[in-house]
């Protein structure tokens, strides 16, 4: 059967218009054609945005694809979500590489972003699980300062508490008072004041004094200091030569105890001896010149 132009030129255009329709449809379902891809697993407690087909980036490039959200089959302690990534095989995901939830905005989609890793850690084969890691989002990190803003709330309530109408006329009372005393006692301030100027230049100059003497007096400090630094080196050898007699005293007295404890003895008897030979020659001082007693005399 002969077909015209017209026919064969219609045929055509609807076979490519079907192949372009087959390519859309693919590329918003997440159907990689031909492209080898690498699967990984993780775990996180929260994932707010993240849905199938959700953005995979490395380093802030795509790199693939979400193609599962769900619950695990099996869960222990805390509640997580179970992601299937799909990645270019040329993404260099290592071992301590993590997957976060991220984004490029306040207002942009959120998507998985892997980090980097260290650079001598090895590639992570795919299939493996590729740790999670949490991540604060901007409404929980917005959390702490709703609460700022009530305690503000109670502070400012305090605040206009704190400053009514009397205690406003109070503290006018008060600045009224000290404006015053500031009038009434201006002049004993500038006194005051005048007084620490000159007690202050007073310093002034005896530090500039002392410097000066010290200027001038240096060589007889450092020759002061010299012979204190000799008197001091000579009293120690003095009294390190004072220790060694001491020991050699006690030496001494040590090895010739016994005769020191004699002439002890001995120098008590002399002195005893002494005593009595002194107080018999003032009862008989007559015993210097005669063996014997002279003859009494009698009397007329």
């Amino acid at each position: 059967m002969d077909h015209s132009a017209n026919e064969i030129k219609v045929g055509v255009v609807v076979i490519a218009g079907f192949i372009i329709l087959l390519g859309f449809v693919g590329a918003i379902i997440g159907v990689n054609w031909g492209e080898d891809l690498k699967e990984y697993h993780t775990f996180l407690r929260s994932v707010p945005g993240i849905v199938e087909g959700s953005l995979v980036k490395f380093g802030g490039m795509d790199v693939g694809s979400i193609t599962k959200v769900t619950f695990p089959e099996k869960q222990e302690g805390e509640a997580m979500i179970e992601l299937t990534l799909k990645v270019d095989k040329r993404t260099p995901v290592k071992t301590n590489s993590r997957a976060y939830l991220s984004s490029l905005g306040i207002m942009a989609n959120q998507h998985i972003e892997i980090s980097s890793g260290t650079p001598t850690a090895p590639l992570l084969p795919s299939g493996s699980l590729l740790l999670g890691r949490e991540v604060p989002t901007i409404m929980q990190m917005a959390e702490p300062f709703g609460e700022v803003a009530g305690d503000l709330k109670v502070l400012v309530a305090r605040l206009s508490d704190l400053f009514n109408d009397q205690n406003r006329a109070h503290l006018s009372s008060v600045i009224e008072n000290v404006d015053h005393l500031v009038a009434e006692g201006g002049g004993q301030f500038l006194d005051m004041s005048r007084n620490m100027e000159e007690l202050t230049g007073n310093m002034a100059e005896v530090s500039q004094s002392l410097n000066e003497l010290m200027a001038k007096n240096k060589g007889n400090f450092d020759e002061t200091l010299i012979h204190l630094e000799k008197t001091t080196r000579e009293t120690s050898l003095l009294i390190s030569d004072l220790r060694e007699s001491l020991v050699q005293f006690e030496n001494v007295v040590a090895a010739n105890g016994a005769s020191v404890i004699e002439i002890m003895e001995n120098f008590q008897f002399a002195s005893q001896n002494l005593e009595e030979f002194t107080r018999t020659l003032k009862e008989k001082p007559w015993l210097l010149v005669r063996k014997a007693a002279p003859p009494e005399r009698k009397l007329p």
